[in-house]
């Protein structure tokens, strides 16, 4: 796509006309002037757009950043100091690298000052020094309003800045912060941030001073007290909370003190409703900035916008409004449908909430939003195929191997169940070990007294520095793989869960039994109050094993068969029928040990207390006395447990050696039948040898 083409055509319209024009009139000027390529042309699959419109509705918020246009209401209009770029740089190329320039100093000088508390301020030579921006340029980018908490920023010696942002504006708002000036207009010194307080304060807040994260938020305006507020957001380019009780405010106030207003003003409300109002405003003050994403629904569709300045508190006229926030529409007039929604967005706009953090889903809001060269596609989720590698490796045939990899893809969540020593849990680590990398995957082990606390997240004591007791919120292993897998979308994690019948499965997993069959929705924590729209990432996968000789334990209810798919596995049947023949034979031992295990698993009535092959797979059992040693210490204990109670001599039953003299007759007829094949090669040596 030609950006600096595009970009240039949209200021000669703009820097044409008499005054501000409607965005959709310039866009559409720019469609006559410019012979557009299919590529400029083509539509998103999302949200219906143009390629070449959603490139420059995100320049034109560049420009409004920098100084260089104003944009409200819907219309557009070139400033002083964009008109003077226009005419100055003729090169299409390094308008678009000036412009892109100056963007990212805005928002890398926003981060910064970020640091610079309520109440102080910085030299102005430090910030140049702390950014590496010359003096006169963050005097520009100052005076185009485009940089979070400029005013804070003073000449070297206290005085107010001279440029456009400065002066006496400049000195109320200081005042208001309580910064006292002395009678040659200079600040209370003491009150100054030093080029060392404020690296220590960047590093403290662990604020890059190369770069400041956009984040991505929903907030919610279709339904507010009743009425629709979004045409007016489209309109008039902001987005608001009602804040309909909270007293008027002198921003910024911090999250402390909104605790405290909230108590007081809505304490005819409910606690949990003043803490997610606190959690709210503190969220739309504070923590969202100018060059966060924006997105609202309504009527089924989806805009979205950038942040392009802090927030306000206004009186509005109904009281609907009352917070603020200015932003720059990115698809006002090519809204997406509700349905073209990619993941995992339809379940993170499901929460309830008016202020909903999407930073999460940054990645697929960027594709759905912003131009294609500003937003790297991430590698696709896939779970590689069954190779022959580890086909072998595991002794079992590929296509069922395959077939695993199929379900895994397609439920996200699978039990291998059987008797034991039918490899379930080496199946399942050596499958996790193949699909992933070795940190995406975690094995637990389910048991009687585990707890949702154990697995997912619980509150657990700790020492304080005064060395009393106080509970802190504690993530378990389900907890700590889903963050991780959330910041690696690509990459598929993997938990193993060990014995997964031997825990009361309803107690453990809680309110996550229904995120395993619904991936696509959210739902409310247990003890995370803030957090409203818990989600299952797409790349979690769930590998359980059940010992089905366990009969202390009875099996999953219909709820956890639901959303797991159950996997059998049992030693008279494929794919471990044969497998204890084939290591047999890749290591050059006799087969009497497949032979036995045969006859074994016939005098046991039971299936499910069939032995498995993998207390035979190990070199120890093949050594001199190695087999008697496995059968007195594992096989007979087991047998024990099964007979327990049926006044059975299982040790006479089933002995090693009367199952030997059981197959005996099998192994004399193979030798009789090797015999005779001799005799007839000799014979017939012989013959061939006569004169």
């Amino acid at each position: 796509m030609r950006r600096p083409l595009l970009l240039r055509t949209m200021f000669d319209v703009l820097r044409r006309a008499d005054g501000p024009c409607a965005a959709g009139d310039v866009l559409a000027a720019v469609a006559e002037r410019v012979d557009l390529t299919p590529d400029e042309t083509h539509r998103y699959a999302h949200s219906g757009g143009y390629r070449y419109r959603t490139y420059l509705h995100r320049a034109s918020s560049w420009a409004h950043r920098v100084g260089w246009m104003v944009k409200h209401d819907g219309r557009w209009e070139l400033t002083a100091a964009g008109k003077t770029a226009v005419d100055n740089i003729q090169d299409d190329g390094e308008l678009a690298r000036v412009l892109h320039r100056l963007y990212r100093q805005a928002r890398h000088v926003s981060g910064v000052l970020e640091a610079v508390e309520y109440g102080s301020w910085v030299a102005l030579s430090d910030v140049a020094a702390v950014t590496n921006v010359p003096t006169e340029q963050l005097v520009d980018l100052f005076g185009a309003g485009g940089v979070t908490n400029s005013h804070r920023v003073l000449a070297d010696d206290g005085s107010l800045r001279s440029d456009a942002a400065g002066g006496d504006a400049q000195r109320e708002q200081l005042a208001d912060e309580g910064i006292v000036f002395d009678a040659v207009e200079q600040a209370d010194p003491t009150a100054r941030v030093t080029i060392e307080e404020l690296r220590q304060a960047l590093a403290d807040t662990a604020v890059d001073a190369e770069s400041t994260g956009t984040r991505a938020w929903l907030v919610r305006g279709s339904s507010v007290d009743g009425h629709n507020l979004v045409p007016t957001w489209l309109t008039q380019g902001w987005v608001s909370l009602a804040a309909t009780n909270l007293r008027a405010l002198d921003l910024p106030v911090s999250r402390a003190q909104l605790g405290e207003f909230v108590a007081t003003d809505y304490q005819h409300k409910a606690y949990a409703v003043r803490q997610n109002k606190v959690a709210e405003f503190d969220a739309f003050l504070n923590q969202m900035k100018p060059d966060d994403l924006v997105l609202t629904t309504s009527g089924g569709k989806i805009y979205g916008a950038t942040i392009t300045g802090p927030a306000s508190y206004t009186v509005s006229e109904d009281g609907h409004s009352n917070l603020r926030r200015p932003v720059s529409w990115l698809n006002r007039e090519a809204p997406i449908a509700f349905g073209d929604l990619p993941e995992p967005l339809p379940a993170k706009l499901g929460s309830q909430a008016d202020v909903v953090d999407l930073t999460d889903a940054l990645p697929a809001i960027e594709r759905m939003l912003l131009p294609e060269g500003e937003a790297v596609p991430p590698r696709e989720l896939a779970l590689p195929n069954a190779s022959e590698d580890l086909a072998r490796s595991l002794h079992l045939d590929q296509p069922w191997l395959q077939e695993i990899i199929e379900l895994l893809r397609d439920r996200r969540q699978l039990i291998f169940y059987g008797p034991p020593g039918t490899g379930k849990t080496y199946v399942a680590q050596q499958l996790a070990a193949h699909l992933t990398e070795a940190h995406a995957y975690k094995l637990v082990q389910f048991h009687p007294s585990y707890s949702y606390e154990d697995f997912f997240e619980g509150y657990r004591p700790v020492k304080t520095e005064d060395g009393t007791l106080s509970f802190e919120l504690h993530p378990g292993p389900l907890r700590r793989i889903v963050e991780v897998a959330r910041d690696d979308p690509s990459t598929p994690y993997i938990l193993i869960i060990d014995e997964i019948n031997r825990a009361n499965l309803a107690k453990v997993f809680g309110e996550l039994y229904f995120l395993l069959e619904y991936r696509d929705r959210s739902i409310d924590l247990l003890y995370s109050t803030e957090e409203t729209d818990f989600t299952l990432p797409p790349n979690v996968f769930f590998i359980g094993t059940m010992n089905t000789a366990d009969r202390s334990i009875a099996l999953v209810d219909a709820a956890m068969r639901r959303r797991f798919a159950f996997i059998h596995l049992h030693p008279a049947e494929p794919p471990v029928r044969g497998v204890l023949g084939r290591w047999l034979d890749v290591h050059e031992l006799p087969d009497e040990t497949a032979r036995l295990l045969d006859e074994l698993n016939r005098r046991i009535d039971d299936p499910d207390f069939a032995i498995g092959p993998s207390f035979f797979m190990r070199s120890d059992v093949h050594r001199e006395g190695g087999l008697a040693r496995t059968w007195r210490t594992d096989i007979l204990p087991l047998l024990e447990e099964y007979h327990y109670g049926d006044q059975v001599d299982v040790p006479d039953r089933y002995d090693l050696e009367l199952l030997r003299r059981a197959i005996a007759p099998a192994r004399d007829v193979a030798g009789e039948q090797a015999l005779g094949e001799d005799v007839v090669a000799g014979e017939t040596s012989g013959d061939q040898g006569a004169p």
